[in-house]
């Protein structure tokens, strides 16, 4: 079950989601030969809310299933430049996070911290793509720690779609 990536209006001001839309992307390994996979992206709606409280105006309120989360117009803006995170990435790096999914790590404009993209990436169910990644949630974390481990976007994407298992690198 997706979110319906429409749109979320407060106080008139109508919000726009629909570059939260999901799409696929091709990933290619650089080793000489390598297949390039089919990547299937999708968003959460914590990239875009943070956590519900009744203090909260209730237009604020973006429900999904039976999941309430506060609609935030900073993380918002910052989610418009996830789409081209993602598609930039298959050529750079992703990291080990603390917990068992994994980041991007980008600098935005006007932030005073990294913008960590969280993700869990998995082997597809489908024909119609190699590994599908859902974007779990995204924001700015100032205290993210220093030399996380990391392997290549490609290769986790390519290790992902054979079915092989992603190891973190011993320090």
């Amino acid at each position: 079950m997706s979110f319906p990536w429409n749109e979320h209006v407060i106080g008139g001001q109508t919000y726009s989601l629909a570059h939260l839309k999901p799409f696929t992307m091709p990933v290619t390994p650089k080793a000489e030969g390598a297949p390039t996979y089919k990547l299937y992206v999708s968003f959460g709606i914590h990239t875009v809310s943070k956590e519900w409280d009744a203090a909260h105006p209730a237009d604020h309120k973006i429900e999904f299933g039976a999941e309430a989360r506060c609609f935030c117009p900073i993380r918002h803006g910052h989610s418009l430049y996830l789409p081209t995170i993602v598609r930039q990435a298959s050529a750079g790096k992703a990291y080990f996070s603390q917990r068992q999914n994994f980041l991007l790590i980008e600098n935005l404009p006007g932030l005073d911290g990294p913008y960590a993209v969280f993700f869990n990436i998995e082997r597809s169910k489908s024909t119609s793509f190699d590994a599908a990644m859902f974007v779990v949630s995204a924001y700015e974390k100032p205290n993210l720690p220093k030399n996380l481990p990391r392997i290549t976007f490609a290769t986790l994407v390519s290790k992902t779609a054979r079915g092989e298992a992603v190891t973190r690198p011993k320090k």
